[in-house]
């Protein structure tokens, strides 16, 4: 078995731009895609301000129109600023908007108001805010992946997949799938540059925390 036992589909033959900046070009499957990345964590924040299932789909599609129109504006000057940051705050406007618009008081609709105040919280930082964004950024990290799986030759994914998400060592992953342990290393790191390359500047593109302990160095993770 060699090492060219990790070739994918031809994706990564040429580099690509990244994702936003082909959004930013108007590239309509790029829009999908991003739209696709989001709309989960969009809906989810709709869905925290006691929004109910419709009108959390109501605002969620009134969110991305504005991104659409702002997507240019985005930049990350300062420390801490986010992709995921800066969509929150579009979207915590239109749910702001959309509570206005239906005359909300807190007879009728203290359970959204109370949910807006929980959302403007961990914002501000007057809540646990490490826990959420962790967890946020997770799920986008994992929503990413899905989106990129279907790039790659099963072997390779798995080979990512088992090292990285499930935290078993390369050397053992390599066993069970017929690989090389250096084999293994390669699908892990061809992956991870395809991840970066397409959502640099859109997610934390640090692996998500296994679920029981994690046997993955962190010099490993930076392949």
């Amino acid at each position: 078995m060699t090492d060219s036992d990790v070739l994918t589909n031809g994706a990564l033959a040429e580099p690509s731009s990244s994702l936003l900046a082909r959004v930013r070009a108007c590239d309509q499957a790029a829009w999908e895609r991003l739209v696709n990345l989001y709309s989960p964590l969009v809906y989810r924040w709709c869905r925290q301000s006691g929004l109910q299932s419709a009108d959390a789909a109501d605002v969620g599609q009134q969110v991305f129109l504005a991104v659409a129109r702002k997507v240019g504006e985005f930049r990350r000057d300062r420390d801490g600023d986010s992709f995921r940051g800066w969509l929150r705050t579009i979207a915590m406007n239109r749910l702001c908007d959309h509570q206005r618009t239906l005359g909300k008081n807190r007879a009728d609709g203290g359970d959204a108001l109370d949910g807006l105040a929980q959302l403007a919280a961990d914002d501000s930082g007057a809540s646990d805010t490490k826990s959420v964004h962790e967890e946020e950024e997770s799920l986008l990290f994992r929503r990413a992946m899905d989106l990129m799986r279907t790039e790659f030759e099963e072997k390779t994914w798995q080979a990512f997949w088992q090292v990285i998400v499930d935290s078993r060592s390369p050397a053992d992953v390599g066993r069970d799938l017929g690989m090389t342990t250096n084999a293994v290393y390669l699908a892990r790191g061809r992956v991870m540059r395809r991840l970066r390359e397409e959502f640099a500047d859109l997610i934390d593109l640090e692996p998500p925390s296994p679920p029981h302990g994690d046997s993955v160095t962190r010099s490993e993770k930076a392949t």
